[in-house]
């Protein structure tokens, strides 16, 4: 009967050390310095357009005492996916490679309060469709406020302060 016992630990930790294994499997990682290919050269290239940076401006400007305000921040690094193995996985492979155009961040806390989206009227293609459903989902979940500004909109600063939640009365 001790026997037994013992045979079934073994199993037991054979199973676990299977599944630890079976859930970090993927790809070898590769230890050598990275070297650019030939033939292959790289440029810097603008973070914002004329008509982002202009944007990013009024946003500086309505948050500038209350929130620090980031451009082009991915989304995987705004939220912390906790879960199990494979869904866990899943949730990280969604989100990333997606974009938020901006995020408005506590400077004492340093956690993000609001996410601003930049609306393009209607997606024009089911892939952008989905991209920005997939960023809104994960967002509200987190239980961060989203801000959908339209592009064919001109904002002043007391209009972003008010949906911002900054404005004077405040």
């Amino acid at each position: 009967m001790e026997n037994l016992f013992i045979f079934l630990a073994i199993a037991f930790l054979a199973y676990q050390l299977w599944q630890l294994k079976d859930s970090s499997a993927g790809e070898p990682v590769n230890k050598e310095a990275f070297v650019l290919p030939r033939g292959v050269t790289l440029k810097p290239q603008p973070l914002l357009t004329d008509a982002d940076l202009l944007l990013y401006n009024l946003i500086r400007m309505a948050a500038q005492d209350h929130f620090l305000v980031f451009a082009r921040v991915p989304l995987w690094s705004i939220l912390s996916v906790e879960g199990e193995g494979k869904a866990r996985l899943q949730v990280l492979r969604k989100i990333a490679l997606k974009q938020l155009d901006f995020v408005l961040v506590h400077p004492g806390s340093k956690i993000v309060e609001q996410v601003v989206l930049l609306g393009e009227g209607l997606p024009s293609q089911p892939e952008e469709l989905a991209r920005r459903r997939e960023i809104q989902v994960a967002v509200q979940a987190a239980g961060i406020p989203l801000i959908i500004l339209k592009p064919d909109t001109s904002y002043t600063v007391a209009q972003l302060a008010q949906l911002f939640g900054v404005g004077d009365d405040e």
